[in-house]
Parts: structure tokens; sequence; C-alpha cells
């Protein structure tokens, strides 16, 4: 027997997007339902960047692949806070012009930098964002070192993090991810949460969508279907879940026909001096001088991501492993061309997703590999990891030149953990999803607030980008009543 509920707005998805929904909406005095497929951790409960954590916090363990002629493997969180409870909590503003361009070209109201300013310095204020106050680590002070030796300009990003003194004077430090912030903060306001729950498919009558069908996991471990009826429904599930449950749905026009990516390559550099301290985190800094089209930064280095990027033909691998502290991953991110599509198949409970780098993706792919080559070698790097397949290993950046015309398809290792754009907002209803604040043309009491709405490549961190116009969509909803 199926579970009944009811509410006034349901939310779906606790990441960025749906948490500032929820938490806005609550405390505007709706009733509010926020459910989401994963469990509820508490921050610091798993161990961040062990395979435990990519087991229990991310969809499909972290390796969920989009096809094409060059596989991308992309990430998704499915926990309680989404994204913000895997990610590197970074806290990057768009860039002004950026904002300029998508006003322009999809015919959007109220978008420019100091339209969302107000909500930015909202963000910092309640939900916590600073630059680290206890110091750079060994791989960012690396960064810099190369970039300042090229003339490059390079900064540290702010993160989603707080930091406290405690009584001896040290500082104790947290993450500001959503299971910390407005998920407590909406419930504190009368919301009520429901982890475990995954909705398949909405039910439309005409123009409106009435209920949620799906599962949920009850106090005693059990899945049983539970039926959610509602007033109106707000999605966040992410770019590829959102359009996949509309798709489900029924609800196909301009759903999940231009999903794109920051596509991303790292490489594995070896240095004299020792660069690597995990217990660092994700180090903060990046290089500024090829954005939005090239991010340079570095990865979390511990010694089974050092392994990974490792992997294949290494010469002594096991002495390059013994040596750990010595070497540090970094990465390069491009604004990708692509656009890619997200469908639901019968029969399969997954989103099925391509996306086919294009020979531009694969150029810009390689120019920034061999930018981010210039950048480790200036900072004293004495070899890099060939991140084509089965190439010999790399001791001066002019050995990566000819990549700059293209990588080869399926030969490199390619990886993405920011998603967009695949039910874009805009003023058109011919080429966008919704409308220029997130109600979707189809259906009257259907808004989508996540990172599906961008409707282009940001080529900076989007989490922050995504709060903003979350925040600008719901106060407009609740002005217009």
């Amino acid at each position: 027997m199926a579970l009944l509920l009811k509410t006034e707005v349901l939310v779906v998805g606790s990441g960025p997007g749906g948490a500032t929904s929820a938490a806005l909406l609550a405390e505007a005095g709706q009733d509010v339902l926020l459910v989401e497929e994963g469990r509820r951790y508490r921050v610091g409960e798993v161990e961040s960047y062990t395979l435990s954590e990519m087991d229990l916090k991310y969809r499909n363990g972290g390796l969920t692949p989009a096809m094409g002629p060059t596989r991308v493997t992309y990430i998704e969180g499915r926990c309680v806070g989404g994204a913000s409870e895997i990610n590197a909590a970074l806290y990057h503003l768009p860039l002004p012009e950026t904002l300029d361009d998508w006003t322009a070209r999809f015919d959007l109201d109220e978008l420019s930098f100091a339209d969302l300013e107000p909500r930015f310095r909202a963000i910092e204020r309640e939900v916590g964002v600073s630059h680290r106050q206890d110091g750079l680590s060994p791989a960012s002070r690396t960064l810099i070192k190369g970039a300042d030796r090229l003339g490059w300009r390079h900064t540290e990003i702010e993160r989603f993090w707080r930091y406290s003194p405690k009584p001896d004077g040290s500082l104790s430090d947290r993450r500001q991810s959503m299971s910390e912030t407005l998920v407590p903060r909406a419930e504190a306001a009368g919301a009520r949460l429901l982890a475990q729950t995954r909705i398949r498919r909405l039910v439309l009558d005409g123009r409106r969508a009435v209920a949620a069908i799906g599962t949920t996991v009850g106090r005693d471990g059990r899945e049983q279907p539970v039926e959610i009826r509602f007033d109106r429904v707000v999605l966040a599930c992410g770019a590829v879940q959102t359009p996949a449950l509309l798709r489900r749905s029924g609800v196909t026009r301009n759903i999940g026909d231009s999903l794109r990516m920051h596509p991303m390559i790292r490489i594995a550099a070896r240095f004299p001096d020792k660069v690597n301290e995990p217990h660092w985190g994700v180090p903060v800094q990046q290089v500024e001088e090829f954005k939005p089209h090239i991010t340079l930064g570095c990865s979390h280095s511990a010694l089974p991501h050092i392994a990974l990027w490792l992997a294949g033909d290494v010469p002594d691998k096991r002495a390059r492993l013994a040596e750990w502290e010595h070497i540090a991953v970094f990465y390069s991110a491009v604004a990708g061309q692509t656009l890619g599509t997200v469908r639901s198949l019968p029969f399969f409970d997954e989103a099925f997703v391509r996306y086919r780098l294009t020979r531009g993706d694969m150029a810009l792919l390689g120019d920034s590999v061999h930018k981010l080559s210039e950048l480790v070698f200036a900072a004293g790097a004495t070899e890099v990891v060939n991140p084509i397949e089965g190439g010999p290993l790399v001791r001066h950046p002019r050995e990566l030149v000819g990549y700059r015309a293209g990588l080869p398809h399926g030969k490199v290792n390619v990886t993405a953990i920011h998603l967009f754009s695949s039910c874009p907002m805009g003023g058109n209803p011919q080429r966008s999803a919704t409308d220029p604040w997130g109600q979707l043309y189809d259906l009257d009491n259907v808004m989508l607030n996540d990172a599906s709405i961008l409707p282009d490549t940001p080529g900076v961190n989007p989490q922050a980008t995504i709060m903003a116009i979350a925040r600008r969509n719901v106060e407009r909803a609740l002005e217009r009543g």
C-alpha cells in the first residue's frame, strides 16, 4: 500500500538549489516538503575523498559515464545536501561579462552582476564563506610559484567554510554544506525532510502537475511506494536528474537537449621537494589568466588518487608511489562547447547521457593540458605523467606542444564535476525550457531551480551562481504570490 502525503510545495532535491528554495519558501510561511533520494549524513561522519564516501554519497560511486567517442565520467551527489557535501566547496562568483552575455543572448531579466550581488552578499552572510585561515597547502604554494614565474594571474578561491577560535588559540573549521546550513534552516522554519525517497514521475492534469510518484525507505528499512500530492513543485535534482524526471513524466520540449559541462583532465606531476600533505584537503589556488575558457588548479592528492592517475604503463610505478609525497595532482577544466543529451529509457532506471566532445573541445583540452604542463614545470616539476594513454613520461612542456591541435579521441581520461544547461531558462519558449525566472513553460505550477536552468557554460565553479539565481527566482515567485 502506497504512503500518501500532502504538501503545499514539494521540493525535489536538497542540493544548493533545492535547499535554498526550501529554506526561503518555508520562512515565507509555505508548507514545504523537501525530498532527497540519498541518505542524511553529518558533516565529518564519512571521511572525505575516500572510497567509502564515493560509495555512500555519490551516484554510481562517482563513475557515471556520458557516452561518446571519448567517454566523460561525471559525478553527482546523492545524499542530503547533494553536491555541496562532496565538492571542493569553492565559492566563485560568475564573471560579470558572462551574465551580460546570457542576458542578451537568452532574453533574460534582472540577471546582471549588480542584480545578483545582494544575493551573493546574503549567501556570504547567512551560509558562510571565507578564505583559508590556516595557511596554504604545499600544492597551492607550488601553483603560485609556477604562475608567478610565467606571469599568470592567480588567486585563492574562497570556500563555503567557517572558522572558529578554540580556547587554546587554535582554529576549528567546518564545511558549510547544505546539510549544515540551509536544510536545517528550512526545517527550523517548519519544512519536512524526507530522505531516501526517489521520485520517478509526476502525475499531470492538463497544464498542472498534481502528484509525485516514487518510493521511500521506511523506518523498518524497507522500500515502499509513495505518492505526494502538492499545489506546486520545485525540481532541483541537478542537470541530469531534473530532465530525466521530466521526460519520464512526459514533458520533453527543450528538456534534456542542451546539457553542458566543464570537461576536465588531470595530470600527476613529480617534484624534487615534498609537495603533498593530503590533510590540507583540496588546494584553493587557481590560475585566473585564461578564464572563462580554461581554469588551471590543484586536485586533492591522497595516495589512492595518485595511484589512480599513475595507472597504465607508467614505469617503476611502485618506486614512484613510495615517494608519493613528492607527487601532486593538477587539473585543467575547459568551458565545453558540446550540447549533450539526457534521456530516460524504458525499463532502465538511470538517465542515459550522450556527450560527444567536438573537435573544438578536444583542441581546447589539448591547449589546456599544454598550459598545465608549462605551469608545473615552471614550478619545478621533473616529470609529468602523460595524459595520453600509453604515452611516455613528459619531462618538458614542448613534448606536449603537438596536442594543442587536439587530443585524440578515446585516448584520454576526461571527467566532469560541473554539469548544467539541460533545461535552460530564457525568454523564448521555442528554445528554452523555462521562462527567465525558472517557471516551466509547459506546466503552470512547476519551477526548476538548479544547475539545469543555467543557459550556458559559466566557466567557473557554478555553486554560487546556482544559489544566487535560486534566491532570485524564489523571491520573484513569492512577490507574485
